[in-house]
C-alpha cells in the first residue's frame, strides 16, 4: 500500500509554552528511522563516524508522515559523520513565487515533543542536549527563519503546519549559490535513499532520480 504524501498548511503561530509537540521535518539522513533514533536514544549510526549523546527524553516519535516541500535540496560543506557534502534545504525565494529553490524536496516528518526537537537541533549544532535553541521566535507565526548561528544547521525554519501542529526544520543561513558545492558520500546518499524508501511514498526509481539529480548538481 502506497503512503500518501502530505502537504503542509499555514501555521498561525502560538506562544512556545502552548506548543507541546511539533513535527520535525528531515530532508537528510535522519529520514532513515534507525539513524534518527541515534539522536533520540544516543549512539553512533551504522556506518557513521561520530556518536551522539541523545535527547533528554528518549521516547521514539509517535508518528511520521511523508512530505513534499517547495524548495531545493543541495549538498555542501563536509560531514563529520559521513564524509562528503551535507544535505541542506533551500526554501523558495518567497511564498507563491517561482525562482531559485522552487522545486520539490522529498522529506519525512516525525511527531516529537518540542523539547526533543530542540535537543536534536542542539546535537546538529554540536551543542549538548539542553543547550538547544529557544523556539519562541520560530513558533510565533507565519513561515519564518530564525538564525541561531553562522553555519551548518543553525537556522531554524517553520515550514507550516501538519494536523494543527508546527512543522520545523533546520538548515544553513546561506543559499546554494553562496557556498561551494560538495558531492555527498555514497554511504550518506544510501541513508537518504533508505529513509525515503522506508516511507513507501515514492518509487525506487523516483527516489534514485531525485537524489542523483541533487548529487550531480554538487559536482557541477
Amino acid at each position: 500500500m502506497t503512503t500518501v504524501v502530505r502537504r503542509l498548511e499555514p501555521w498561525a503561530g502560538a506562544p512556545e509554552r502552548a506548543v507541546r509537540r511539533v513535527w520535525y521535518v528531515s530532508y537528510g539522513s535522519n529520514m532513515r528511522l534507525a539513524r534518527f533514533l541515534t539522536y533520540v536514544h544516543g549512539g553512533r549510526p551504522e556506518g557513521g563516524a561520530l556518536a551522539h549523546p541523545g535527547c533528554r527524553d528518549p521516547e521514539p516519535p509517535r508518528a511520521w508522515a511523508a512530505l513534499e516541500l517547495r524548495g531545493r535540496l543541495y549538498f555542501a560543506t563536509e560531514s563529520r559523520v559521513w564524509g562528503g557534502g551535507r544535505a541542506f534545504f533551500e526554501p523558495p525565494v518567497s511564498s507563491g513565487r517561482s525562482g531559485t529553490g522552487a522545486g520539490r524536496v522529498f522529506a519525512r516528518a516525525y511527531d516529537v515533543s518540542r523539547e526533543q526537537f530542540a535537543d536534536v537541533a542542539a546535537q546538529e549544532m554540536y551543542c549538548a542536549p539542553g543547550d538547544g535553541p529557544a523556539l519562541g521566535a520560530v513558533l510565533a507565526g507565519g513561515e519564518r527563519a530564525v538564525r541561531c548561528g553562522p553555519g551548518r544547521y543553525e537556522t531554524l525554519l517553520c515550514l507550516g503546519a501538519l494536523d494543527g501542529r508546527p512543522a520545523l526544520t533546520f538548515t544553513a543561513p546561506w543559499r546554494a549559490a553562496d557556498v561551494a558545492p560538495n558531492p555527498p558520500s555514497e554511504r550518506y546518499l544510501a541513508q537518504l535513499a533508505e529513509g525515503l524508501g522506508e516511507t513507501g511514498a515514492w518509487s525506487t526509481s523516483a527516489v534514485g532520480a531525485y537524489l542523483a539529480a541533487a548529487a550531480e548538481a554538487a559536482t557541477a
